[in-house]
């Protein structure tokens, strides 16, 4: 996998006043042109379309600079080659499902060298992603707190259950059961940090809509009903078989 870096659009803009050196620390990251930008739909890439794509592109990518502008989805072109693509890669504000899918395919994949994401707000879920995978915060100058080791082994169990989903049925089950289970144990009600998890073990954005939606659920006290997919003592099952020495 790549270098990963991003920065939210309020940190980058700070209400209009820091839009122009904070641009210089991101190219600075990037390194050299010719800049590859990639945005959701190219067609509406214009000032009365999405300009705040068109706005963060003329400020990372001034005039005069060599600059290419194409669509998040044109990436998944370089899935079947077999080099990896040096130059930088630039996202503006993603948000699409399938585009987070190909973004996510092509970095674990190690297609790509370095990725630039410029974020729309905090709680994107492409950020947690990138959290997930010890992405560089480039206004902070941070990387996230690498995620929960038991969640995360709890997160692969909820991967196992994917195969009919995780909104219903069994994958529903234990989602509900491992995340009920860490809350007796201590843990918070947290939708990013289980996000977080889930990622790093693997997880797929498709699949992220249902834990947010079971979770969120369980933020407002929605009483869900489960069968069990587990033992009771689950918990501690996780935690010892994270305790064991590796063979």
């Amino acid at each position: 996998m790549g270098e990963l870096a991003y920065m939210v659009r309020a940190d980058w803009a700070q209400r209009g006043t820091a839009m122009v050196p904070n641009s210089v620390v991101i190219r600075d990251w990037v390194g050299a042109p010719p800049y590859f930008l990639t945005v959701t739909d190219t067609a509406k890439f214009s000032r009365h379309g999405r300009g705040g794509d068109v706005e963060a592109a003329d400020l990372l990518a001034p005039d005069g600079v060599n600059r290419r502008v194409f669509k998040i989805a044109d990436l998944a072109q370089i899935l079947d080659q077999d080099k990896t693509l040096e130059q930088a890669i630039i996202v503006l504000h993603p948000f699409k499902t399938q585009d987070l899918e190909i973004l996510r395919e092509v970095i674990l994949r190690g297609k790509l060298g370095r990725l630039f994401v410029m974020i729309w707000s905090r709680t994107e879920v492409i950020k947690t992603w990138l959290d997930a995978h010890g992405a560089l915060d480039l206004h902070t100058g941070l990387n996230a707190t690498p995620p929960d080791a038991l969640m995360m082994e709890a997160a692969r169990m909820m991967i196992n259950e994917e195969y009919n989903g995780l909104e219903s049925g069994r994958g529903k089950d234990a989602v509900v059961q491992l995340v009920r289970a860490f809350q007796r144990h201590g843990y918070a009600l947290d939708l990013d940090t289980w996000l977080r998890a889930y990622f790093a073990a693997g997880g797929t954005f498709r699949h992220a809509e249902s834990i947010t939606k079971l979770i969120t659920e369980m933020q407002k006290g929605v009483k869900l009903r489960v069968k069990d997919a587990y033992v009771d003592n689950v918990f501690e099952l996780i935690r010892n078989r994270a305790a064991a020495p590796a063979h």
